[in-house]
């Protein structure tokens, strides 16, 4: 677990050691003050019992106060006693206020890190990634390993101190009492934690398990409303949400059960303990020592075994815990392999020239395909190039690679003789990419179109230019608040057209010098994709334009067409000029005029 630990602590950007280190000394404070309480036990109930105060501690007071009056003594080592569990009381919740303070900004940090390590992760291995997983992990795994297994582990340095001194007080108070009660709670304890060790870890990973099937039941049934709505399939999801829910609660009661049984079984265990002792006091010791030793013994007791409970308690929930700590572990440990993107600024000077693949290919990591072969070709700055081909190609491939997205395994890309590698950030900033299916923010029209700016940084007069290109004017005049209005989740206000007029509209807010269109007409009818096809047309010039498509229609027009199959490029030239010299592509043409 020190591993996972430490591993989960890279989250943490402020320094862990020296907070760990105050949490310690608290601990010992704490402790300190519940072994004064302790400790002056026993000269009070030796001064309660009428013990001479003329020996022990007794006779330190006696020095301090200056008086051998029992109705002074009495008072003044009470006061002690209830001064010192005050203060120790009054110190723990400040202390524990603290602690839990801290560690749930720990908590909001990590979440925050291990979020920002998903969206710098490789896209290639985003790809692969399980939204149900990056759920469970956020929402679910992090609170875990801090929350419990961290947090518990400090929790446990003020109980475990505190049972340490308090032990060696009695030590001192009776060696042959405090060995045989130490060792008979010892092994009760042992007994509950060897017993319930696999039925925590067991419970932790049901719980796991059931927030995991959660997230894959809640999914299709948001994300899918309307497949699963006219599908009928709605119950299904409910009711796998359902079970993995109930399951969860099922796992969720069992261990808040096992957590709270230490606490009945040592409460039991107390009553025999103090019998053990009474009954070795009584007969090895005159009764009055007997007597009082009984009384620090019952004192002791009461301090220790709440405290005992709540050190049981909290190993629980650190092995109930360290399921999530596990899961942690492996999504920091896989995301560390992977890599990030590379977010140093570079020149920052704009690309500018043509585009050039040099022998490009590509694999993917988990695969020994080739999904993309040699690809070498010239994109010239200004034209409008497009990328078609069958299913399977390797057309969304290229346009990922040329993005920037993905790496390529062989080759390189290159913009005017730079490598596009070079500076990644300066090269996303000169692309606006417009995918078949853009994603709308429940947000306004406004917020859409400057993606992930704040209101404040919007410049009015770039989003006034970006509408007018992508030709939204009429669609925004007729809705209720114009640029102010809300477009719901997943832009249900929209058709999907005026989505694809918005993602255009977005990718010209960032005055781009190079437009990729990835199947942005794909799915409209043929109406909307002519309007849109001559939204693109009027664009051609002004910037360079890289699009893929199914439908020939949209890329007749276009400078230059790249046939590709199996990952390579066949054939490339006009629109005319592909059609007379590849067979596939003349093929395609004619299934397309049917």
């Amino acid at each position: 677990m020190r591993q996972q630990i430490a591993v989960a602590l890279t989250l943490i950007r402020e320094p862990f050691t020296g907070w760990a280190a105050l949490s310690v000394l608290g601990s010992c404070v704490i402790a300190g003050f519940d072994t004064l309480g302790v400790v002056a036990m026993l000269p009070l109930m030796q001064l309660v019992l009428g013990a001479s105060p003329d020996t022990g501690i007794p006779a330190f007071l006696v020095r301090v106060l200056g008086t051998d009056d029992t109705r002074t003594l009495i008072p003044v080592v009470a006061c002690v006693v209830g001064g010192a569990f005050v203060v120790k009381s009054l110190a723990t919740v400040a202390f524990r206020w603290w602690l839990l303070g801290h560690t749930s900004r720990l908590t909001a940090h990590a979440s925050t890190e291990l979020f920002r390590r998903y969206v710098s992760a490789p896209y290639w291995a985003h790809r692969q990634r399980q939204l149900a997983e990056i759920h469970r992990a956020l929402a679910t795994a992090v609170p875990q390993s801090f929350s419990q297994v961290i947090l518990g582990c400090l929790s446990l340095a003020p109980d475990v101190l505190t049972l340490a001194a308090i032990a060696v007080v009695l030590l001192f108070v009776s060696p042959l009492a405090t060995v045989l009660a130490a060792g008979f709670f010892a092994l009760l304890a042992l007994i509950l934690q060897r017993g319930l060790r696999n039925v925590h870890r067991g419970i932790g990973q049901e719980m796991a398990r059931g927030d995991l099937d959660a997230w894959n039941a809640l999914m299709p049934g948001i994300n899918g409303f309307r497949e699963s709505r006219l599908s009928a399939t709605t119950g299904t999801f409910v009711g796998r949400f359902a079970d993995a829910k109930l399951r969860t609660a099922r796992a969720g009661r069992r261990l808040s059960l096992v957590s709270e049984l230490p606490k009945y079984v040592l409460e039991i265990g107390l009553i025999a303990g103090i019998a053990l002792v009474a009954g070795v006091m009584f007969a090895t010791t005159p009764p009055e020592y007997a007597l009082s030793t009984l009384a620090v013994f019952a004192v002791a007791a009461t301090r220790m075994l709440p405290t005992l409970n709540r050190a049981l308690a909290t190993t629980s929930g650190i092995r109930a815990g360290a399921v999530g700590l596990d899961i942690l572990f492996r999504e920091i440990t896989a995301l560390d392999e992977h890599g990030y993107h590379d977010h140093r600024v570079g020149p920052g000077r704009r690309f500018h020239g043509d585009i050039e693949f040099h022998r490009v290919s590509y694999r993917f990591a988990d695969s020994q395909r080739t999904v993309v072969e040699g690809v070498s070709t010239v994109i010239p700055r200004g034209a409008t190039v497009a990328i078609v081909g069958g299913s399977g190609a390797g057309k969304s491939t290229v346009l990922d690679l040329l993005t920037g997205l993905l790496e390529p395994t062989r080759g390189t890309i290159t913009c005017g003789g730079r490598d596009i590698r070079e500076d990644l950030d300066a090269w996303y900033a000169g692309i606006g990419v417009v995918p078949q299916e853009v994603f709308v923010l429940d947000d306004s029209v406004r917020a859409n179109i400057a993606f992930g700016l704040e209101a404040a940084d919007v410049d009015e007069q770039r989003l006034g230019d970006a509408v007018e290109r992508a030709q939204l004017q009429e669609i925004i005049e007729q809705l209720p608040h114009g640029l102010d209005t809300r477009l719901g989740e997943r832009g249900v206000r929209l058709s999907g057209g005026q989505r694809q007029r918005i993602g255009i509209a977005r990718a010209l807010y960032r005055r781009p010098g190079i437009l990729v269109l990835d199947e942005a007409t794909s799915a409209l009818d043929n109406e909307t994709e002519r309007r849109i096809t001559g939204t693109i047309e009027t664009l051609g010039g002004h910037m360079t334009i890289v699009m893929v498509a199914h439908r020939l229609s949209t890329v007749k027009n276009a400078d230059r067409v790249l046939f590709m199959s199996d990952g390579r490029i066949e054939t490339e030239g006009t629109f005319p000029e592909v059609e007379r010299d590849n067979p596939g592509f003349a093929h395609l043409v004619a299934l397309g005029r049917l």
